[in-house]
């Protein structure tokens, strides 16, 4: 996903894979407050922007469903992403 016009370079995980982090979620608030990369907290001042993508529910296989949370942290601009159906976070791009 390029949503923010990032390329292979500007993504976290190297060859162009995002980073699984580790995110602290605020259940009351229902968003992410805190995540860890590269061995950084980063503090999450502000969400910008959220969207969801499902794609392939008809299919037996190949079944995306994805929350993305574009956040302003520690003054940067970063694309979070929840897989609904592997559970797990991931750093999908640092836009600036």
């Amino acid at each position: 996903m390029s949503r923010g016009g990032a390329t292979s370079s500007d993504r976290p995980g190297g060859n162009g894979a995002a980073a699984p982090i580790a995110v602290s979620w605020d259940e009351r608030q229902r968003r992410p407050v805190t995540f860890v990369w590269r061995r950084r907290r980063y503090r999450i001042e502000r969400v910008l922007e959220t969207w969801v993508l499902e794609t392939g529910w008809w299919k037996d296989d190949g079944h995306v469903s994805r929350s993305y949370w574009r956040v302003r942290a520690e003054g940067h601009v970063f694309d979070l992403r929840y897989d609904r159906v592997t559970k797990a976070w991931a750093l999908e791009q640092a836009l600036n």
